[in-house]
């Protein structure tokens, strides 16, 4: 029953905090987005909560192509997360990147955190710092604080 209590207050949070793009993608960016900036989004399907953390998955699309160290560029990518509410921290444990908008077209490169090299740390840098902190606040409930 807590978790469930739980859950209805993230995807409230998310509902109030930010418009809805698609049947279950949530924007948590702020208002940059309307001026081409950077559009983070959350699939509230994807949500977990933990005992002192959860998980997402959250969708990040560029007004303009990024470079990645693997010798592409991508207009967007799918991550899975890892958030810590203790470290009020966000780690992205594998992503998926591709050549167009909201994570369509053509998937043109992948990371994981279990390969040898790990998850690029400027890929997390690229999300805004308010739809990061967004994601946990949303996540981490008072309870966790």
């Amino acid at each position: 029953m807590e978790m469930r209590r739980k859950f209805f207050g993230i995807v409230t949070g998310l509902m109030l905090g930010a418009p809805a793009c698609a049947q279950q993608w949530f924007v948590v960016s702020g208002p940059e987005v309307r001026a081409g900036g950077t559009v983070v989004e959350v699939d509230l399907e994807t949500v977990r909560i933990r005992s002192h953390g959860g998980e997402s998955v959250i969708r990040v699309t560029f007004d303009v192509l990024q470079p990645h160290s693997g010798g592409y560029s991508f207009r967007s990518f799918v991550a899975t997360t890892q958030l810590d509410c203790v470290r009020r921290t966000i780690a992205l444990t594998s992503a998926a990147f591709y050549a167009l908008p909201a994570g369509q077209g053509q998937r043109v490169g992948t990371d994981s955190s279990g390969r040898e090299a790990g998850m690029p740390p400027e890929l997390l840098e690229k999300i805004p710092a308010a739809a990061r902190q967004a994601i946990l606040k949303a996540t981490c409930s008072p309870a966790h604080n």
